[in-house]
């Protein structure tokens, strides 16, 4: 009886899909993220969580370079600042649809994203991370010193348009954007996700680890990066047209230290380089950060302790504890079954043959 509801356990498990840990945080918190705003009526929780949505699909374009790819890119606040400011002026000045001024956004983050790109080829660690951190600085005080009026200067561009939810109430317009944002979310992580399996993923993965083996196989170092930098800016561009459009406003405030601090703790808590991590570490630390509004000076410093004891505790993140539960886990089971099945006592009670010996020892080589 206990053989038999354990292996229907097994099967279960199995049949659920837990044999990937991160399609199973993913759906969670996507799940979760579409229960709120039907059990949760209070506007500004609901605007909260919508801010975190816009966060995670940056972090998903953020992750696939600085962990899928191993591209040390601190100018990613940048590419998603040009964004919003591509989207925002082409609103404005041309009177663009808000939908179309996004991909133009997009595009215009994609076409920035070549000016760092190309050079941080030949650069590794802290001389690519110097690089895009200066190119984000550079693009800030571009943006503040601007005297013509074109990017409002340190006050940023207001009076967005509205992505044509006008006629709706506030009530209903919120939630309107709300779930164009959870599908956004949903878009960028199927698109991450199909990009992280395919034969370009493999590639991108391969320079990270082992380079110069990567380049004898024929993989080119400026093809992916091209290819890395574009679409990750892409996706960082189309994230801050609809932030501009959202909030009616973008400010070169959004490519401070603080709000790259956060960002960077959302990446390591979740995991950097997990397909999950960006999504489980931005619901946690924007759900602390709020929680710890009421002391703003004190809330950067509170995260920053959080950073440094994951980085401590567990380096990898959040979702790779995930992963090594699950691998304990499947461990556990197998042993349980062997047990019932009378497998260790069988192993044990017969003595090793030569033909045995020598299969053991084939597989420890």
């Amino acid at each position: 009886m206990a053989a038999g509801s354990d292996d229907a356990r097994s099967a279960l498990v199995r049949e659920m899909g837990w044999r990937r840990p991160n399609l199973f945080a993913v759906a969670g918190v996507l799940i979760l993220a579409a229960m709120l705003p039907l059990v949760w009526r209070n506007d500004y929780v609901i605007d909260v969580a919508l801010t975190a949505l816009i966060w995670m699909i940056l972090n998903q374009s953020w992750n696939l370079q600085l962990g899928i790819g191993g591209i040390w890119n601190f100018g990613q606040l940048a590419l998603f600042a040009i964004g919003g400011y591509g989207a925002a002026l082409v609103s404005l000045h041309w009177g663009s649809p808000p939908w179309l001024a996004m991909i133009v956004g997009g595009l215009a983050a994609a076409a920035a994203s070549a000016v760092v790109g190309i050079p941080v080829l030949r650069l590794r660690g802290i001389y690519a991370s110097l690089l895009t951190f200066s190119f984000g600085e550079v693009v800030r005080l571009l943006v503040i010193s601007d005297e013509s009026g074109l990017t409002g200067g340190s006050f940023g561009l207001s009076g967005v348009p509205d992505l044509a939810f006008g006629g709706l109430s506030p009530d209903a317009r919120q939630r309107a954007y709300y779930w164009v944002a959870l599908a956004l979310v949903v878009v960028t992580a199927v698109v991450v996700h199909a990009f992280i399996q395919s034969p370009l993923g493999t590639a991108l993965k391969a320079l990270r680890d082992a380079p110069g083996y990567a380049a004898s196989r024929g993989v080119s170092p400026l093809k992916m990066q091209v290819i890395t930098f574009g679409m990750s800016a892409f996706i960082a561009g189309i994230a801050g047209g609809f932030y501009a459009h959202y909030f009616g406003v973008i400010a070169p405030s959004v490519m401070g230290l603080g709000p790259m601090s956060l960002f960077v703790a959302m990446l390591v808590v979740g995991g950097l380089g997990t397909f999950a991590g960006p999504l489980v570490g931005t619901a946690l630390i924007m759900v602390i950060s709020e929680y710890l509004r009421d002391y703003d000076e004190m809330r950067l410093i509170i995260v920053g302790v959080i950073l440094l004891v994951t980085i401590v505790l567990a380096p990898r993140g959040l979702v790779p504890l995930l992963q090594d539960a699950w691998r304990r886990l499947q461990r556990w089971m197998a042993e349980d079954e062997a047990g019932d099945r009378g497998g260790p006592e069988e192993a044990a009670s017969d003595p090793p043959t030569a033909s045995g010996a020598g299969a053991q020892e084939e597989v420890t080589r």
